[in-house]
């Protein structure tokens, strides 16, 4: 799962979760999408702090004090969506993880049982 290809929401619809490898694949675009997603937000935050501040819409005698406290409080809400898209990409991973370890028996079967018809291609 080391993928850092940059991808957008229509690549990540346009996977279809038919296979082991088509949901790695999905698993793999939807953190790349994440930390994406996360890092940008992170940047909004800064960049909201920079604008806002410039702006000295406060009180003057508070020599920009007040302007600055008001611009972090807003960044601040960005800055926290930035960390629940980290989040997400922890998430996906843990699903990967979770899938390998309760579908494992399905993966690789055991030998001698009739098999059944998969709608699910396990090994790919």
């Amino acid at each position: 799962m080391g993928s850092t290809k940059s991808v957008t929401l229509t690549e990540l619809a346009d996977i279809e979760i038919t296979s082991t490898s088509s949901l790695k694949k999905y698993v793999e675009a939807s953190r790349a999408l994440c930390r994406d997603f996360g890092s940008e937000l992170d940047w909004a935050a800064e960049e909201l702090i920079t604008v806002l501040t410039q702006t000295q819409k406060g009180n003057p005698a508070l020599l920009g004090f007040d302007v600055k406290i008001r611009a972090r409080r807003i960044a601040k809400r960005a800055r926290r969506a930035a960390e629940l898209q980290r989040g997400s990409a922890v998430e996906m991973t843990r699903l990967w993880q979770d899938y390998l370890v309760q579908f494992a028996p399905a993966i690789t079967p055991k030998k001698g049982k009739g098999k059944a018809k998969k709608t699910f291609n396990f090994t790919t």
